[in-house]
């Protein structure tokens, strides 16, 4: 069994996507990737959610992620499969916190959200009302999080060499291959 810095590092060299851009920031990523695999490997759920103009990033990934595996279901969905009105409600302290209660009661308070997209974007205030998620964040740099740039003409390339990276350590943790430790 490997640790996860070290497979990391191999498959972004050797990876046929070749993501080796995201080997200069493997000091980010192996952190919010080691801490996002350990908590759903310890029951908690992953709810996808992105601004609007990452949308498509949502419906590729949940085609995506449990398709063709020969490993368990993972437990992440799609805000648009929970809350579809997602961007017809007002934002406001009282619907937020109806929100977070019809949550907490659908995942016994386990859960957490994959958020890619604009920390300033509508369907932000969901994801930062609640602490310690999967950030993939625009041109923002905060704590715990992977900071990308909009105006990077191969960012949609990016994305999908980061899910692909992500996938294959799910992978890699699931089958004994990477200790999360």
């Amino acid at each position: 069994m490997q640790d996860i810095a070290s497979w990391t590092i191999h498959t972004l060299r050797h990876d046929v996507s070749r993501p080796t851009w995201l080997e200069e920031r493997k000091f980010e990523w192996i952190p919010l990737i080691k801490r996002t695999l350990q908590r759903m490997f310890n029951g908690e759920s992953l709810i996808l959610i992105t601004d609007r103009d990452r949308e498509w990033f949502i419906h590729y990934i949940i085609n995506s992620i449990n398709k063709n595996s020969n490993r368990p279901y993972l437990p992440i969905l799609s805000i648009h499969s929970l809350f579809p009105q997602i961007d017809k409600f007002h934002k406001d302290d009282t619907e937020m916190a109806l929100i977070d209660d019809y949550f907490d009661n659908i995942f016994m308070r386990r859960y957490f959200f994959w958020y890619v997209g604009r920390n300033d974007a509508p369907r932000a205030k969901f994801v930062f009302n609640r602490e310690d998620g999967f950030l993939w964040l625009f041109d923002t740099n905060l704590q715990n999080s992977f900071t990308l740039q909009s105006t990077d003409p191969l960012i949609d390339i990016k994305l999908m060499q980061m899910f692909r990276i992500f996938n294959l350590t799910i992978d890699a943790a699931m089958f004994g291959r990477i200790s999360l430790e």
